[in-house]
């Protein structure tokens, strides 16, 4: 039996050894894990850290929000974007900074940064429809490409052989990491995701974004099936600016569980789209 491109295992081993997160992210994705988070303790971690101020500053000050150049407090921002969703953009940011993806042909950071931004904001916008919360809904909408980072950072001969097979044999991203390399970026996702202690619920919205009955509690399957919508909604506005990309098949019943009629799902493509255009600009990504 030949033995998968790579393994879960290689995977665990090399997350474990990444460069630590930035103080005030590490402390502040710790708090979160605790039932007595302190809202003013994250706040304060935020503040003392000049560079994660800025970037929540401006997060917070952009155009999806209607708030722009009124939010001059951190402790404001937290309140407006919630401090999951804050902690979300900081880690996913802090992560990214300095990564290498040159190696890993056929890997675009700026196309795939632009995805996951238009997943998390289509999910924040949906998440109430689904009675879901819309910072959670952020968050996992965020990270659920996370795996293809990894991947073209750490692995970037085995990622751009799967992306080779993608492109050339016309297949979906899963079918081909699948064939190529033994497993999915949405496993290799998970990984990571699971390591920076986040709740069960997105680890598995991460994991089954592309499969949600295969999430084993209802919450975390309601989670992915956003997820899901949220990535469709992405690929369809083209907000990678990718010429291959394509929009995944989708459940149309789970679209019809929506309920959103034509000018609400206008609406909602409008809104998406400006939010990625503002959103990486305030990132600087």
């Amino acid at each position: 039996m030949i033995a998968p491109a790579l393994s879960l295992e290689r995977v665990q081993t090399c997350v474990e050894t990444l460069p630590a997160l930035p103080q005030a992210v590490r402390e502040v994705m710790q708090a979160l894990q605790r039932d007595d988070v302190s809202v003013e303790r994250s706040i304060h971690l935020i503040e003392q850290d000049q560079a994660l101020a800025a970037r929540t500053l401006r997060v917070a000050n952009s155009a999806f929000y209607g708030m722009s150049g009124r939010v001059g407090r951190i402790g404001d921002a937290v309140t407006l974007l919630g401090l999951r969703a804050v902690s979300g953009v900081l880690l996913a940011v802090s992560y990214s900074s300095g990564l290498d993806t040159r190696r890993c042909t056929g890997f675009s950071f700026r196309s795939y940064w632009r995805h996951s931004m238009a997943t998390a904001l289509a999910a924040r916008l949906l998440a109430p429809r689904l009675r879901l919360d819309p910072d959670e809904g952020f968050v996992a909408g965020l990270l659920h490409d996370i795996g293809k980072l990894v991947l073209a950072a750490h692995f970037p001969a085995e990622g751009a052989q799967a992306i080779a097979l993608a492109r050339g044999a016309d297949v979906a991203d899963v079918a081909a990491e699948r064939a190529t390399l033994g497993l999915t970026h949405a496993e290799i996702g998970a990984v990571l995701v699971r390591h920076w202690r986040f709740p069960s619920e997105v680890v598995q919205a991460v994991e089954h974004h592309g499969l949600p009955s295969a999430a084993s509690d209802p919450t975390a399957r309601a989670l992915a099936e956003l997820i899901e919508v949220a990535n469709a909604v992405a690929h369809a506005l083209d907000l990678a600016e990718d010429p291959l990309d394509v929009v995944p098949p989708l459940d149309p019943a789970l679209w019809l569980r929506l309920d959103l009629s034509d000018t609400a799902a206008l609406a909602l493509l409008a809104d998406v789209e400006l939010g990625v255009e503002d959103m990486c600009r305030a990132l600087a990504l």
